[in-house]
């Protein structure tokens, strides 16, 4: 397989270009005994050759239905590492990697399994600085921005007002202390969480793509959005088991949509695995659900982005007059 192939230099992007591990640092290296671990062995070595102090760690198979616990070891290897590379993306909820992030630990965060292949295009097929610049021009561009309208195709048409929503980059690569980040790369988030902008969300958004609770999306269905909360699914047989499966947790705040998020790699596709399907160029994924156990996303695949009235992107491209990179 290419993946496996291509292990080597896949990793050494993600050690040196995205974790930006340097000569001494303390480095750790998280996954579990259900992923393969080429990757992570490919990684140990690319950060032997970059000079960091570098480890390994193995956790043991999860069992799907119970608590995942880290563990005295772990735990303490969390703590005393400036950059964790999180191959399991099982540590972002966990006290642990919190605390640590407090006093500046950096978490480079993924799960490749079933998307491996995608994995490898997405890191060494794609120019990602341009992508990165796009990621910032966007942001630049959302934050300038009064008021968003989206289309579809299908017929998705959402209006919101900015009013102070903050707009975030995951390009995928770590810059900071604390920070906890995706790959691949990238994304941009308008978070509407508790914010003013939130309420003046109003339309419909047509799910056509996929969605966290069924994987991919055969028959579109329609969320009806009324001040920023799903009021109606409307739809066939998909739009029931979405209906049906929020019923049942029975909790009012999953109903909120709590950001918007455009994807910006060119090599991603629509799989059901929401680590690539939130990634397709010019794709939207809209998040509900904050301040509760739960979160679900819901994807349209090919919208129309106004920007006061002006085009952004459409039929999955970014609008190049605006001055966007071919990537």
């Amino acid at each position: 397989m290419r993946t496996v192939l291509y292990w080597e230099e896949v990793a050494e992007v993600i050690v040196t270009q995205l974790a930006k591990v340097r000569k001494g640092d303390p480095f750790l290296i998280v996954t579990n005994a259900n992923s393969d671990l080429n990757l992570a062995q490919a990684c140990l070595a690319a950060g032997i050759r970059a000079g960091a102090d570098t480890q390994l760690v193995i956790k043991p198979r999860f069992v799907h239905g119970t608590v995942s616990k880290l563990g005295p070891i772990l735990s303490s290897a969390i703590r005393a590492s400036k950059i964790i590379l999180d191959l399991s993306d099982e540590l972002d909820f966990d006290p642990v990697t919190h605390e640590a992030r407090k006093k500046g630990t950096r978490v480079l965060a993924t799960n490749v399994s079933g998307i491996e292949e995608y994995v490898v295009r997405a890191l060494l097929d794609v120019d990602v600085e341009a992508m990165i610049r796009n990621a910032q021009l966007v942001k630049k561009l959302w934050e300038q921005t009064r008021q968003f309208h989206i289309t579809s195709p299908q017929g998705t048409d959402l209006t919101f007002e900015m009013k102070a929503a903050k707009v975030t980059v995951g390009d995928g690569a770590l810059s900071e202390d604390g920070e906890i980040d995706f790959f691949p790369g990238a994304q941009v988030n308008i978070d509407h969480h508790n914010t003013p902008s939130q309420e003046t969300i109003n339309g419909k958004i047509v799910v056509d793509a996929s969605d966290s609770i069924q994987g991919l999306v055969h028959n579109p269905y329609t969320l009806v959005i009324e001040k920023g909360v799903i009021t109606r699914i409307e739809g066939g047989r998909e739009a029931d088991v979405v209906r049906e499966y929020l019923e049942k947790l029975n909790e009012p705040k999953v109903y909120k949509l709590v950001h918007t998020s455009i994807g910006l790699n060119p090599q991603a596709r629509f799989s059901g695995n929401l680590v690539q399907d939130e990634r397709v160029l010019a794709a939207l994924d809209f998040g509900f659900g904050r301040d509760c156990p739960y979160h679900e996303d819901f994807m349209v695949s090919t919208p129309t982005i106004y920007l006061d009235g002006r085009e952004m992107s459409g039929g999955g491209k970014l609008n190049p007059e605006m001055g966007f990179e071919e990537m």
